[in-house]
């Protein structure tokens, strides 16, 4: 079962030229990300009055007429069961004729695949917040706790590294690979990251755009 926040969003920015519908599934997060905008209410603690999964896809058709995108965020959104989040998916393709997006942190890439594979969503948006092709998180363990809370495996590291590679591949107009601009961060970083993923789009004649966003802390 999937449990998702009572508040919607309607933004034109999360997907340029695109009125989106931009709804936060409730379901923790493998990530404690510096400066994490959702924290407090969507890993922390439950939100009250959440919605299940049919009462989401519900309020999704019945307003359908008001958005021509829907975005499935998080927490982290494929953190879920594979086959409840498959199900989910494919009734949302059923009930709405716009484009479906899942913004996803990219430690999940047999879901991810899949999903793609089967056409349940139209884009990923990826987040990539360090340079993981060159950083060993047993070296640099202090760096991975302050910018994603936790020390990862070299697996962990790897399955990112695997789910940009799969986006990239994957070509879609609608998708893209991002970073934020973590102050406690020198340029080399972000110069690292964009030299791997423009290294990717070209190994793979990708058109999926990189973005380096600004970092703002939650208020």
């Amino acid at each position: 079962m999937l449990f998702f926040y009572p508040q919607f969003i309607r933004t034109f920015v999360d997907l340029p030229g695109h009125l989106s519908l931009l709804i936060h599934a409730w379901n923790g997060c493998n990530m404690r990300c510096y400066g994490c905008h959702n924290y407090d209410e969507l890993i922390a603690k439950k939100p009250k009055g959440h919605l299940t999964s049919d009462q989401t896809i519900r309020r999704i058709e019945a307003c359908s007429d008001m958005f021509d995108a829907v975005i499935f965020s998080g927490g982290e959104f494929l953190i879920n069961e594979a086959i409840a989040i498959e199900d989910f998916l494919r009734h949302v393709r059923r009930i709405f004729r716009g484009k479906i997006i899942i913004f996803t942190n990219g430690s999940f890439p047999r879901k991810l695949q899949r999903i793609l594979a089967n056409n349940w969503v139209d884009g990923v948006h990826i987040d990539l917040k360090l340079p993981l092709h060159c950083l060993d998180p047993e070296d640099n363990p202090d760096l991975f706790e302050a910018i994603i809370g936790t020390v990862p495996s070299k697996r962990f590291c790897q399955d990112i590294l695997d789910s940009v590679e799969i986006v990239i591949r994957h070509n879609s107009s609608l998708s893209q690979v991002r970073t934020v601009r973590y102050p406690l961060l020198s340029n080399e970083y972000f110069e690292r990251i964009q030299e791997y993923v423009n290294e990717l789009i070209r190994k793979h004649s990708s058109n999926v755009p990189y973005y380096i966003n600004p970092f703002q802390m939650p208020s």
